[in-house]
């Protein structure tokens, strides 16, 4: 067995003060967040949403590199993002950074999380 780095980035977006037009424009926010998993590097594999007849959104974009979601609370002006990447090849934050241009101003609060670490082959597995 070979030694290897078991890393991901996921990045944790609550946006706020989204303006209703902005908001309730599901096909806006969707369209954005394609743009951004583009911008950072990602291959999008997948795609499923729900759209609900009371207005708002939740959607899933599964990449190659792992997955980014989206829910979306239109009678409260706000959505959360979440958006992780495995490994190094991916830049996650610039997901978030294409949706914030495309909703105009608003209020967010973002949290980066480096997970994983790097794993260490014992000498007994060597052997093995």
């Amino acid at each position: 067995m070979t030694e290897y780095t078991f890393t991901g980035t996921h990045v944790l977006c609550d946006v706020t003060g989204i303006t209703a037009d902005r908001v309730n424009d599901n096909s806006l926010i969707l369209e954005a967040i394609r743009c951004g998993i583009e911008a950072s590097g990602a291959e999008l594999c997948g795609f499923q949403s729900k759209e609900f007849v009371s207005g708002g959104v939740t959607a899933v974009y599964v990449l190659s590199e792992s997955h980014v979601s989206v829910h979306t609370y239109p009678e409260r002006g706000a959505l959360f993002l979440d958006a992780f990447t495995c490994g190094t090849r991916c830049v996650p934050q610039r997901i978030v950074d294409v949706l914030l241009e495309a909703l105009g101003p608003c209020e967010h609060r973002t949290s980066v999380i480096s997970r994983g670490q790097p794993v260490r082959v014992l000498a007994a597995e060597r052997a093995a």
